[in-house]
């Protein structure tokens, strides 16, 4: 971001460990196909991309929380992912 004029957005998404044991155990069964690994985070690492930078509401959630329709109820995945504005 070190580049980027200010109102530059950053915008992330990524999987994320510890929030959903299915995905988890999918990424596991697609890491042993011999594939190239995919290495879920934590939760945590996924929101220190947004350090120093102003997060837009809700900031790092799960991707089906970030912005629903008000229809239904979403259910958290093992996703998380977010959007924030350079100072």
């Amino acid at each position: 971001m070190a580049g980027l004029p200010s109102d530059s957005l950053l915008c992330v998404s990524d999987g994320s460990r510890g929030t959903d044991p299915a995905y988890e155990t999918a990424r596991a069964g697609y890491n042993e196909t011999g594939a190239v690994p995919y290495f879920l985070r934590p939760v945590e690492q996924i929101e220190a991309y947004c350090d120093g930078l102003e997060p837009v509401e809700p900031g790092v959630a799960s991707v089906p929380l970030w912005r629903t329709d008000g229809e239904g109820t979403p259910k958290p995945i093992g996703r998380h992912g977010g959007l924030a504005r350079k100072p």
